[in-house]
């Protein structure tokens, strides 16, 4: 109770603190000290002085038994209004830790037990958090060193295609990545390839597959490294035995790396973060990469009045999710028919369902093309990777090689 004493000190010492404070009632475990601080509260939203006078005026049969004006005067003699913050900071820690422990133990005493219900909860206790000011000067230092520092290989992670990485310079952290296509156009495979790519650069990437099971995306993982055509790999005993071999040898590649797959049904946004969470502590200071696979299939508990407040809500917390574990979270995302009625097919913003949210927190919305998929006789082995919206660099268009029957993918120079 001393703490939340020096708290209400500081109040009636400087009345201004109530404007700025991010103390609510509910951090006040001791019930005289809550009903003080809701006066203080009243009064400082009429804009009335809040001293001894008014403050017994609010509360007066309470502040009686307990002395009356010679109580106040003992609050007022608690806490140095210089020290503040640290006040402030140290209730905050205190209300999260008691709101913490009677969340679980109310999660404990149900009978069907959510845990990711339960880790959502716990998540946004986090809100109540009193966050240090930035910092400008150091913000300023940072800005300033990476003129002078070769910063090339950090926090970047390239897609090893090397002409999207002209336009993109790759996936960077608290970035969010949109990217879309009609169906068969390969959105699959390139979510495999920056996947792949990201694992050379010793990066982590997490894969949410809220469509194709885990056992299906390492199997088209092995097709692709060992270069094994995918209808074919539905069935590896029929393979060649100089097949077989590359088959051992992508398996053998894979046990060496680090990766996960989740592929549980019906992924709620809580599921991922706490995924993220753990996997952010599993490889500390390793650099980690989200991928998943696709927006609208994520599983949504709350109620809308129209599925775009659901898309802006998902769209929202993709982008949260991106800063506050400080990685890229690249998002697959399916296109409306409208494309399929145009003359020209190539993908826009608007082709996107519920596109405003999404065009908003993303930082970055590609688009895959194959013309070959329209037109059997052009294009190949080619597919057009259309940068539609960068927030910090330029659009345009990126031609790779992607060969279906495979799914490996590359630059089209060197295939």
């Amino acid at each position: 109770m001393y703490l939340e004493k020096q708290i209400l000190g500081c109040f009636l010492k400087d009345n201004s603190l109530l404007k700025d404070t991010a103390i609510t009632k509910h951090f006040f475990s001791d019930d005289i000290n809550k009903s003080i601080y809701e006066s203080m509260q009243k009064l400082s939203r009429e804009d009335t002085a809040i001293d001894k006078v008014t403050l017994l005026s609010e509360n007066f049969e309470i502040l009686d038994k307990l002395g009356g004006a010679t109580f106040i005067d003992q609050i007022e003699h608690h806490g140095d209004v210089e020290n503040f913050d640290s006040y402030e900071k140290k209730l905050t820690q205190e209300f999260k830790a008691r709101a913490s422990e009677k969340i679980v133990k109310t999660w404990l005493s149900k009978e069907e037990k959510d845990i990711d219900q339960l880790l959502d909860r716990l998540q946004k206790m986090d809100d109540f958090a009193v966050e240090d000011d930035p910092d400008k000067n150091a913000m300023l230092t940072k800005l300033h060193d990476e003129a002078f520092t070769d910063n090339k290989d950090k926090q970047v992670i390239a897609t090893g295609l090397k002409d999207l990485d002209n336009y993109m310079k790759g996936f960077r952290n608290q970035s969010s990545y949109i990217m879309a296509a009609r169906p068969s156009m390969g959105k699959t495979a390139t979510m495999l390839k920056f996947v792949l790519e990201a694992i050379e650069q010793d990066a982590v990437p997490l894969v949410f597959s809220l469509e194709m099971s885990g056992e299906e995306l390492t199997r088209r993982l092995v097709s692709t490294i060992g270069e094994i055509n995918l209808f074919i790999a539905t069935n590896p005993y029929e393979l060649s035995d100089r097949k077989k071999d590359d088959w051992k040898y992508a398996t053998n590649e894979l046990f060496k790396k680090d990766y996960e797959i989740y592929d549980k049904p019906m992924q709620t946004i809580p599921y991922i973060r706490s995924k993220v969470r753990k996997a952010k502590k599993k490889y500390e200071g390793r650099q980690i990469i989200v991928f998943i696979d696709y927006m609208t299939l994520i599983h949504h508990e709350g109620k809308f009045n129209s599925d775009h407040a659901k898309v802006t809500d998902i769209s929202r917390n993709l982008k949260m999710i991106a800063k506050e574990y400080d990685c890229p979270v690249v998002t697959l995302a399916q296109l409306s028919r409208a494309v399929e009625a145009r003359q020209d097919k190539r993908p826009l913003l608007s082709d996107i369902r519920e596109s405003g949210s999404i065009e908003q927190d993303a930082d970055m919305v590609m688009f895959l093309y194959r013309e070959n998929y329209y037109n059997q006789d052009i294009g190949e082995n080619e597919l057009e990777i259309i940068i539609a919206k960068q927030r910090n660099g330029p659009t345009g268009k990126a031609k790779v090689y992607y060969n279906k029957a495979t799914g490996k993918m590359g630059d089209l120079s060197e295939n």
